[in-house]
């Protein structure tokens, strides 16, 4: 009689997922409660090395992508990078600015800083509505310890059972086949053997076929009490499987003999058909609906097969969850998806010279652009940890695993409903998405009707200039501002008319919404994979590995004192007249600047405005008339461009610039503005700035708007790696512990050349750690080394 129930129950009806025509279930299912449709991020993190020592910078490109597909968040603005120590104390926050998906910076290393696990979290203030931010694990080294192994120890107290099972999908029912992992605290690396036995006879049932060192499995029919037994260290161990549920399901992945599909088996029993006669089941990614299908259950069919096909897969995490028509969750079981699909990227070697490498680099099977970030390291690098790819991430991000041998195992321990991280969310999130700085300030001066005022707000660094209204209670605020931190800005109060007048203003505060936690939220544990095995082809010696030192602050360092050539000169000469003069702060951005040189240029004024590309100078007697070139070559009177002279305006309808022929040495600077832009509808035809040099002003008049510094903003995004001022007393120690190049943002485009030049010192092995993500949000991995050929 029993073989006869187990051939009944092998009775199957074949399903696959699909888009279902059925408006009662796509109600049922919008109204559950379960799903959702939020744009939820998900983070990267690639550093140019894994392992620091105090004083260095870190060098790093972060990467924001949707976290329902991994392709670039093109959305987020502002990512908040915060430095945890190795108590998970906040150390530093910044703020780096985000586009199409990607950044990159440096953050400071102090040097009072102790020896340990770091923590470096990326987060938005979006995603505080979700979850915490993402953490990635550094090491950081005290420059003054003597230690210089890469090599973590911690003492970690474990209660954990010698043997831990899991039932496939998280239940056990009775009169059914049923699927069980075994998880073994086995220190011998002999994979786990068993069998399953009936604990009255003793009959053995089932064998228990081992997976890996610490993972078994079995599949056995559960129609009585059950016994498992296990080798572990040369021991048999004994587990009583626990009593089945009297009714209930099971769900399965299964084997499928088609390439492009993904099966799963849901199972149930008659006692569960008799009260069960309808359930839906959908294919989501932590509430991201993506197919469902519904079905009437019938007496004589117990088990059902489920095809996703690949190409309808998320990547990463991927589950389906079996609901009754009241949105009960009965049963789930979760699977993680990466395409085999082989991405790669093919390097070759162009052309090499004495201390660079150029190379072309091909995309292999991504079809969309992919942008890279690539770390130069010595070929014995002791600082690169091949665990923390971005590959890797995603598996942590999904499973708190970071390899793929145990993601599945880590799915049959998960409680149901586990997969819905967001269903508690209500529809009004507390945290909105954040877009640039907010200024909050008052005018400081007596106006009568402030609400007939504006406020500008200009910065020659950051090339804005943007206004505001000023309320009834003389307070104004900034919104989406780009300001980086530290620079300067000026606020100008505006009239009805456009006018500018003096004035004076409080600043209450410059920030963002978002606040960093003092203590890290959700620390990552130890994992004593995140430095890589010593793996080395030389043996060093004390000696030779010796630990980097800080230069002395009494020597001088002759590679860190540069002159300053003369465009930087005159560049920060530009900027300092900027600050000191409101007309050449509103069109900050949109000017052309020119400095004039005393010692090289002997023109006149008129003589000098004639070599200026896009604008007519008209000779009329003692006084010349400035115009702007329109497109076409068409000059007309009505294009007079204004001109203004240490802030005062210069009219040319009614006359013009008087006195061209003195010396254009009379000036220090000439700023033009053709577009116009910034100066309000009067000067639409452009502006000219003329500042006089020191003691050759024309006019006495003048007007002094007062400059403000930032007291937060946007860190600039640093690409140059500038290795901190550390000394390596050997080359061995350079090369263990430092990095020769860092390119933190290159796109490759498919099917073309991408040509690139790194820093490789000629004769020398080194290897290029690779990371990176596609517009389809495919994930880049690439280890590619460049051997010297031998002769």
């Amino acid at each position: 009689m029993r073989y006869t129930i187990l051939l009944i129950t092998l009775l199957i009806s074949t399903f696959s997922f699909c888009q279902v025509n059925n408006s009662n279930l796509v109600e049922q299912i919008t109204n559950s409660g379960f799903f959702h449709n939020y744009n939820v991020e998900n983070f990267y993190l690639h550093t140019n090395k894994d392992v620091y020592f105090t004083g260095e910078n870190i060098f790093f490109k972060a990467y924001v992508v949707n976290e329902v597909d991994n392709t670039p968040n093109m959305d987020t603005k502002n990512l908040h990078v915060n430095l945890y120590n190795n108590e998970n104390k906040l150390v530093s926050s910044q703020l780096f600015h985000v586009e199409e998906g990607k950044t990159n910076g440096s953050i400071k290393l102090p040097a009072h800083l102790k020896s340990g696990q770091y923590t470096i979290q990326l987060d938005t203030q979006w995603n505080r509505n979700f979850k915490s931010g993402s953490n990635f694990l550094i090491l950081v080294k005290n420059i003054d310890q003597t230690d210089f192994s890469t090599t973590v120890t911690t003492d970690i107290e474990t209660t954990e059972e010698p043997i831990t099972f899991y039932p496939e999908s998280g239940s056990l029912i009775e009169n059914n086949e049923n699927v069980i992992y075994f998880k073994v605290k086995n220190d011998n690396v002999k994979a786990p053997i068993g069998r399953i036995v009936e604990t009255k006879t003793g009959r053995r049932v089932a064998k228990i076929f081992p997976i890996n060192s610490n993972y078994a499995k079995s599949t056995f029919f559960y129609d009585s009490e059950f016994t498992a037994i296990i080798n572990v260290d040369g021991k048999k161990e004994k587990i009583t499987i626990p009593k089945a549920n009297k009714t209930g399901f099971t769900l399965y992945k299964t084997k499928s003999e088609k390439d492009d599909v993904i099966n799963f088996q849901l199972s149930t029993n008659r006692e569960t058909i008799k009260k069960q006669k309808f359930i839906y089941a959908v294919h989501h990614k932590k509430g991201v609906l993506k197919t469902k299908a519904s079905f009437n259950l019938t007496e004589n069919i117990l088990n059902y097969n489920f095809n996703i096909l690949k190409s309808d897969l998320f990547p990463g995490l991927n589950t389906i969850s079996v609901f009754d028509n009241q949105n009960k969750l009965l049963i789930e079981r979760s699977f993680f998806y990466k395409d085999k699909k082989k991405v790669d990227i093919l390097a070759k070697v162009i052309s090499q010279s004495q201390d660079s490498t150029t190379l072309d680099l091909n995309l292999i099977n991504i079809n969309k652009a992919t942008n890279i970030s690539i770390s130069v390291l010595h070929e014995d690098s002791e600082v690169i940890n091949y665990n923390t790819s971005i590959t890797n991430t995603l598996l942590y991000q999904d499973t708190n695993f970071n390899t793929s041998e145990s993601t599945d195992l880590y799915f049959q321990q998960q409680t149901l409903e586990n997969s819905f991280v967001y269903k508690s969310k209500d529809k009004q999130l507390a945290f909105s998405k954040e877009y640039g700085i907010k200024l909050i300030g008052s005018l400081n001066a007596p106006v009568k009707e402030p609400t007939s005022y504006q406020v500008a707000l200009t910065s020659s660094t950051n090339e804005i200039f943007t206004t505001t209204d000023l309320k009834a209670d003389k307070k104004f605020k900034f919104e989406k501002l780009y300001l980086t931190h530290p620079s300067e800005f000026t606020l100008l109060l505006l009239n009805k008319n456009g006018k500018s007048q003096e004035s004076r203003f409080y600043i209450y505060n410059i920030n963002t919404d978002y606040v960093a936690f003092n203590t890290l939220q959700n620390p990552i544990s130890f994992r004593s994979d995140f430095i890589k095995p010593k793996i080395t082809k030389k043996t060093y010696t004390q000696s030779e590995l010796e630990v980097p030192k800080f230069i002395s602050k009494n020597v001088e360092q002759l590679d860190e004192v540069v002159l300053e050539d003369v465009q930087k000169r005159n560049e920060k000469r530009i900027k300092q007249i900027k600050k000191e003069n409101l007309y050449l702060a509103i069109n900050a951005g949109l000017s052309r600047d020119y400095l004039i040189d005393p010692d090289k240029d002997f023109q006149t004024l008129e003589q000098y405005l004639r070599t200026i590309t896009g604008i007519r100078v008209v000779n009329d007697t003692s006084l010349i008339r400035v115009l702007n070139a329109r497109p076409g070559g068409n000059f007309k009177q009505r294009n007079y461009i204004s001109i203004v002279i240490d802030g005062n305006f210069i009219t040319q309808k009614a006359g013009g610039l008087q006195n061209p022929h003195r010396p254009v040495t009379d000036f220090e600077l000439i700023s033009v503005n053709l577009s116009g832009l910034g100066n309000g509808i009067v000067h639409q035809n452009g502006v000219i700035n003329l500042v006089t040099r020191k003691g050759k002003s024309i006019t006495s008049n003048s007007y002094v708007s007062k400059n403000y510094k930032t007291t937060n903003g946007y860190n600039l995004n640093q690409e140059t790696l500038s290795d901190s001022n550390l000394f390596y007393p050997s080359k061995s120690s350079e090369y263990a512990f430092s990095t020769i190049d860092w390119i933190p943002d290159l796109t490759l485009n498919p099917s073309t050349t991408n040509t690139i030049k790194i820093k490789k010192p000629l004769g020398e092995h080194v290897k290029l750690i690779i990371n990176g993500v596609s517009l389809d949000g495919e994930l880049i991995y690439k280890v590619i080394e460049l051997k010297v050929p031998l002769e």
